[in-house]
């Protein structure tokens, strides 16, 4: 009797423990970019979440501003035109737009999420912050500034 309950114990154990690779508590889903278009040339419908890079950013923040070059370096380098997009979180438009004339633009997309709904249902923490979305779901994380090597796990990994 002894035995069993140490074998039930075990199991039991065991199971409790377990990570099974079915549970996806932290799937998120995007399935609606609620977006509206930073500049008047931008059409946001043709954002495509088949595979998307989403980089929240805002024009105060100091950081974004290393970072804003490395996106459009990525843009250029991957030939992302249209899979990069540049969402304005938490900042007016007019300094958002003023952010673009001081640092430049690129082959990428500039949206604004007017009422935070995209960057709340993605579980964004604060800018800059960037997602790689493929197939309508987020797959990676990069919280903070983008580095080189983060770029180069972009290039390398995915699509």
């Amino acid at each position: 009797m002894k035995s069993k309950f140490s074998i039930l114990f075990i199991v039991l154990f065991f199971s409790l423990c377990s990570n099974s690779s079915d549970v996806n508590s932290d799937k998120i889903i995007i399935s609606n970019l609620d977006l509206e278009p930073l500049l008047e040339n931008v059409d946001v419908n043709e954002l495509d979440t088949n595979f998307l890079i989403i980089n929240y950013w805002a024009s105060w923040c100091l950081e974004c501003i290393e970072e804003h070059e490395l996106l459009i370096s990525l843009a250029e380098t991957k030939k992302l035109e249209g899979k990069v997009a540049m969402v304005s979180f938490q900042d007016s438009r007019d300094n958002a737009i003023e952010f673009l004339n001081n640092y430049g633009y690129g082959q990428i997309i500039y949206a604004v999420d007017t009422q935070s709904k995209l960057a709340i249902d993605s579980g964004v923490f604060g800018v800059p912050e960037t997602h790689i979305i493929v197939n309508g779901e987020i797959v990676k994380k990069f919280i903070g500034p983008l580095s080189l090597s983060n770029v180069e796990e972009i290039i390398n990994n995915f699509p």
